[in-house]
């Protein structure tokens, strides 16, 4: 783990620059999701998740939030394909 990263909980209450900078330098990006208005990337950082939401047609970040639960995977995991996974 790395150290002076606070729990999701503390990362939760930080002002928008402060999360935004903790998931810049300290973050790994994982995958991304998109619906009609956001693009959704999911990062992992210190044992917990972070969702940054984009706002596609307002070029903006609008939302970034933590959870330490593995269910904030479920909707990008129906974006794997194993057969995309397996060589040939």
């Amino acid at each position: 783990m790395i150290k002076n990263i606070p729990p999701a909980e503390q990362f939760n209450v930080l002002t928008f620059d402060e999360k935004a900078w903790h998931v810049w330098h300290h973050a790994t990006f994982m995958i991304v999701r998109q619906n009609s208005q956001y693009r959704v990337n999911l990062y992992y950082m210190n044992g917990y998740y972070i969702q940054l939401w984009y706002h596609v047609k307002r070029n903006r970040i609008d939302k970034i939030a933590a959870t330490p639960s593995p269910r904030v995977m479920d909707p990008y995991l129906k974006l794997i394909r194993i057969e995309d996974l397996l060589v040939n």
